[in-house]
């Protein structure tokens, strides 16, 4: 029993360190090889005790007008695919069950169908949550929802999409990045 104690310590050692390293080096992959697109947000802010403080994110684009019902089922397995609207942000262009032959595509699932006046398919956005350090939260909700009421301001997630997945990389504000305008800020109040 001794004599395998010392490797199944070991082989347990090894898995802590892979797991994680796995996990970001899948979202770094993500980044490098993914297309960038800008999702226009509405805010809400709630505290996560174990993970910490985050701005959860409300997508406009997360539905797809479709030509006919396909028979989409909730919980479905789908991929979506995007393209740019005029004003820049991203806006869903395909819906597929299978993997599409492009690398910026987003693997999620059917949220609901929706069959009333077109067909339309709304798909569950995985990139809904934006952490932050604890100290500039506060500050990134109070600018997030300035932001939100002035119709003159435009805020937007920055997410990176490559081979199924998406990393939110940022939260900006007017093209400029929420945590930038709180670093700005603290710098000029000391």
């Amino acid at each position: 029993m001794k004599t395998l104690a010392l490797p199944l310590f070991v082989v347990m050692c090894i898995a802590q360190w892979f797991v994680p390293g796995k996990m970001i080096y899948d979202s770094e992959t993500v980044i490098v090889e993914g297309v960038s697109y800008k999702f226009k947000t509405q805010p809400i802010d709630p505290s996560d005790p174990f993970r910490g403080k985050y701005i959860t994110l409300n997508f406009d684009a997360n539905s797809i007008i479709i030509p006919d019902s396909a028979d989409w089922q909730s919980g479905e397995d789908i991929f979506i695919t995007f393209t740019i609207d005029s004003a820049g942000f991203s806006k869903a262009s395909g819906i597929y069950r299978s993997e599409p032959e492009t690398v910026a595509y987003l693997k999620t699932t059917v949220s609901y169908f929706n069959t009333y006046e077109n067909f339309e398919v709304f798909y569950n956005i995985p990139f809904d949550r934006f952490y932050l350090e604890e100290s500039k939260a506060s500050q990134a909700e109070q600018l997030y929802w300035q932001a939100q009421r002035d119709s003159a301001q435009v805020a937007y997630g920055l997410v990176t999409i490559g081979k199924g997945q998406a990393v939110l990389t940022d939260v900006m504000i007017n093209d400029r990045s929420v945590v930038d305008i709180i670093n700005e800020l603290n710098s000029k109040s000391n």
